[in-house]
């Protein structure tokens, strides 16, 4: 049976932190090792997770210098065959899903996927992965519902000091680029807060996005491609600002129904 390694990123978080924590902890996978790494929380989220001291088997909390200098310290600490972040916020489809995962695993994986959905507060999007060779347009995934070999992560660590928002794609595309074997299963495995720095920040992540994609395919075809795409994002950030939180949220509920996207 293979060994994953879960990892638990947090700072400052203590009103998502504890959902995270039950979500891992109820896994119905023998073979899982949980790893927390906090960047010395100054509210109550170290207490929140002292309370579950017994089924983590690593905590350490210290400064960080971010999120994938944290990311990249919980894989050094890991000790799992595969390695999958869920951090404070995130949270797996059911208490069963590693497992079901595990089960469909074919040999020669390394990086291993499946579906997420999305939680805003109105209302929740599950969202279908893509195949791997559409990666040149973006994640084809949520990183909350990838699990990666270990040792392509230790060899490989995130590159959070040339890429602030997207050294998780950095990581993930360049594998796709050196033919790694990418495998999709069509299981839902995670569930995620709205919000996160690539929503929040949507144009300079495409920026990053399509920078990186240019260091290996510098086409015209991923120019006109990007181009379109922040172009796209401009115009959704006006409403998105009028509007307000709640309105755009309902008016993307909206859209998503007439357009036979899956809402819930």
């Amino acid at each position: 049976m293979q060994k994953v390694s879960v990892i638990t990123i947090s700072f400052n978080c203590e009103l998502e932190i504890e959902p995270t924590l039950k979500s891992v902890i109820a896994q119905d996978y023998p073979q899982l090792e949980y790893i927390v790494v906090d960047g010395n929380s100054s509210d109550k989220t170290p207490e929140i997770i002292s309370k579950y001291k017994n089924d983590i088997d690593i905590f350490v909390s210290e400064n960080d210098k971010g999120i994938y200098d944290a990311m990249n310290k919980g894989t050094q600490l890991a000790t799992g065959d595969w390695v999958i972040f869920m951090n404070a916020g995130d949270y797996f489809f059911d208490h069963e899903t590693v497992a079901k995962v595990f089960a469909q695993l074919e040999d020669g994986t390394e990086l291993l996927y499946g579906n997420h959905e999305v939680v805003y507060d109105q209302f929740s999007k599950v969202k279908q992965a893509f195949p791997a060779d559409h990666l040149w347009k973006g994640m084809v995934c949520s990183h909350q519902s990838l699990f990666v070999k270990r040792e392509l992560l230790l060899e490989y660590p995130f590159q959070w000091e040339d890429w602030r928002i997207s050294a998780d794609f950095h990581f993930i595309f360049n594998r796709w680029i050196e033919k790694r074997k990418f495998q999709h299963v069509d299981t839902y495995v995670a569930k995620y807060a709205a919000g996160g720095l690539s929503e929040t920040s949507s144009i300079p992540s495409k920026l990053e996005t399509w920078a990186i994609v240019k260091e290996h395919m510098n086409t015209p075809e991923v120019d006109d491609f990007y181009k379109k795409l922040i172009q796209y994002e401009k115009i959704v950030n006006i409403p998105r600002k009028l509007l307000g939180a709640k309105a755009f949220e309902l008016l993307m509920k909206w859209k998503n129904q007439i357009t036979g996207g899956k809402v819930k």
